[in-house]
């Protein structure tokens, strides 16, 4: 099983969650619980969906350690179900093409 190292940090108004290997990858939780929920299944997702330049294999503990002394690094197992499940999303879904989708008509907005 693959870990992604996150990092937690504690704010007044929630807990937000960073992973340093996945650009943009973020998320937060209102409790400590339902951070963990959010960080597992937003691993899942960003995994799924990025393109393959994007991955980067996992930094390990102690170099993001040195990077990140004072944060609370978490390991974030990769869920293969929730990757699966994200992934045939993405086969099913429909595409448009922003080149080719036709202008919607503007609607006049009534008070």
């Amino acid at each position: 099983m693959k870990y992604y190292y996150a990092i937690f940090r504690k704010t007044s108004e929630a807990i937000e969650i960073e992973f340093p290997d996945l650009q943009g990858c973020v998320t937060f939780g209102s409790t400590w619980d339902e951070a963990v929920e959010n960080a597992t299944d937003v691993v899942a997702g960003w995994l799924a969906h990025a393109e393959a330049r994007f991955i980067k294999e996992p930094t390990s503990y102690e170099e993001l350690k040195g990077k990140f002394a004072n944060e609370n690094l978490v390991p974030i197992a990769v869920d293969e179900k929730i990757m699966k499940f994200y992934k045939q999303r993405i086969a099913i879904s429909p595409r448009r093409s922003l080149r080719t989708a036709k202008p919607q008509k503007k609607m006049a907005m009534h008070y």
